[in-house]
């Protein structure tokens, strides 16, 4: 019997990813050490330990972790279209993922009873029923899940660093830009419609999430336009619909940021993901 997922568990002294990113298979990740920062979408999140993000296919996301502080957290993906069997009426395992909210937070016994589950789904012993007691957890985790979302478990704790600071200030420009991507969006445009010094934007904005604002504005066009190749629309709607005014220009900055073409990106889904959830 093959796994339902992949597991590993990451430790870091310092991590920082440089950009944001976003994958097809439906991620977990739980943290046990350490604080990080996520900013899924338009959503900041601190991350500390008994913290569970669930990030869906597709959702724009990236990470920085506090330094001088060992940052560890367990990592689970999969295929939603493989748990199509094990869904019925009464229990679906991906109704957690399917709600506005992207985190939630434990208490410290759910925090060790969670941990528990993780253990053992990234357990890599073959031995007898080994592979039947991982898919097993992993069942449990994705039930144990669903009650947890069902109870409300999505209260944030209060940021209080200059950079929560800072992205409460640029918050309302991340969902401009979110909501928006076909605009000009150049950096002097953005700054005047928000009432800011461009260069005082552009220190804020870094501090805030990490990356510019040039940058950012990239990022939220490459995900529109994968998410128009996913549905199965050509290279060049993709493009054009997520704001790229030059076919030649989506095609390199998307093979840039996701390390594939859009056209190899639109083939390796339609082979390896169900469209439809």
């Amino acid at each position: 019997m093959e796994n339902l997922f992949t597991a590993v568990v990451n430790k870091d002294m310092d991590w920082e990813m440089s950009h944001f990113h976003f994958h097809d298979p439906y991620e977990i990740l739980f943290v046990t050490r350490g604080t990080c920062s996520f900013l899924l979408e338009s959503e900041m999140i601190r991350a500390t330990r008994g913290t569970v993000l669930l990030i869906r296919s597709g959702l724009l996301h990236m990470s920085t972790s506090l330094p001088d502080v060992e940052y560890v957290r367990y990592i689970i993906n999969f295929n939603p279209a493989d748990l199509r069997e094990y869904t019925s009426r009464e229990t679906d395992l991906l109704e957690a993922f399917q709600r506005d909210h992207h985190a939630i937070f434990l208490n410290e016994a759910e925090t060790e009873e969670m941990e528990r589950l993780f253990r053992i789904c990234e357990n890599k012993t073959r031995s007898y029923g080994s592979d039947l007691r991982r898919n097993m957890a992993f069942l449990e985790l994705m039930i144990r899940l669903g009650e947890l979302s069902r109870e409300g478990r999505h209260t944030n704790p209060d940021l209080e660093s200059e950079a929560a600071k800072n992205y409460r200030r640029v918050k309302p420009i991340i969902s401009y830009i979110l909501e928006n991507p076909t605009y000009s969006l150049s950096l002097e445009e953005v700054a005047e419609k928000f009432f800011y010094n461009k260069h005082y934007l552009c220190r804020i904005f870094k501090t805030a999430t990490g990356i510019s604002v040039g940058k950012y504005i990239t990022s939220v066009r490459i995900q529109y336009a994968a998410q128009f190749l996913r549905q199965g629309h050509s290279v060049q709607e993709s493009g054009e619909m997520a704001g790229f005014k030059n076919n030649s220009n989506f095609i390199s900055t998307f093979r840039k940021v996701m390390e594939i073409s859009p056209g190899q990106y639109r083939q390796r889904y339609r082979l390896n993901f169900d469209p439809k959830l």
